[in-house]
């Protein structure tokens, strides 16, 4: 009895430990990115591919890009992410892997609006 409750023991003591390296996962986003600019003197558009990583800390709740940057985080749960940095809204859908985001800037009569989709990969460690 002594000996499987070491054990039992042993397995909870180990089980606590690795709750932390769990509790991180890192996002890495294949993007388009839309950028549509309004003028007076008119209009233009440009669209390009961008890769976006973020690093989500389950257990603290917070979302950084991978350069370290932290987002102000407006949820986080089993289904949804939805976090926002420089005016940029950044929603991950958990279930189908994608990643949307949006901001649209007025200044000086200039309207900037910026959007983009992509599709993510969840991993354990770092991407490179």
């Amino acid at each position: 009895m002594r000996r499987v409750t070491g054990c039992t023991v042993l397995m909870i003591a180990l089980t606590a430990l690795a709750q932390p390296a769990l509790a991180r996962s890192y996002l890495n986003c294949s993007t388009r990115k839309v950028v549509m600019i309004s003028a007076p003197s008119g209009n233009t558009s440009s669209t390009r591919e961008e890769e976006v990583a973020f690093v989500i800390d389950e257990a603290a709740k917070k979302l950084t890009f991978s350069d370290n940057k932290p987002l102000t985080v407006t949820r986080l749960d089993k289904y949804r992410i939805s976090a926002n940095r420089d005016g940029i809204i950044y929603e991950f859908d958990r279930q189908d892997g994608t990643l949307t985001y949006a901001s649209s800037t007025m200044q000086d009569g200039v309207t900037t609006t910026i959007v983009g989709s992509g599709q993510c990969e969840i991993s354990r460690a770092p991407m490179r």
